[in-house]
């Protein structure tokens, strides 16, 4: 495998335990996947950073499941950008009402010690 192929496997196994940890609701795993200076931008259109999102994965939803999809990933030295669908369902949990999130995602990964963190996530309707 080439380095760049090896940095592509690193990055689909960050995603997908990033999706674990929202579905297990793992906020002390999914901390520490995600970079200090997070930006988070939702569908529509708040954005957080690191603590209000954690905030909102411990207090506010619960991630009934997270399924990412033709994921395009380009790797620009130690920072890639990750595009591609986002199926999830989501629960809020004030109401208990249930709802099916479909999206584009747009990522920025960063690495880190040798390791990827996310950085930055945007959140669109799909065309």
């Amino acid at each position: 495998m080439t380095e760049r192929q090896d940095d592509i496997s690193e990055l689909k196994a960050a995603e997908a335990e990033r999706c674990q940890a929202l579905m297990n609701n793992d906020v002390e795993g999914l901390s520490a996947m995600l970079a200090e200076n997070l930006a988070h931008i939702h569908l529509n259109g708040n954005v957080d950073g690191k603590n209000a999102y954690l905030e909102g994965v411990r207090d506010r939803f619960r991630f009934l499941s997270v399924k990412r999809d033709n994921l395009n990933i380009r790797v620009l030295g130690d920072t890639a950008v990750m595009i591609g669908d986002l199926i999830q369902q989501t629960r809020a949990l004030t109401t208990n009402e249930d709802f099916d999130i479909q999206a584009v995602t747009t990522q920025v990964w960063e690495r880190k010690n040798n390791k990827w963190v996310l950085n930055t996530c945007h959140n669109a309707l799909p065309a």
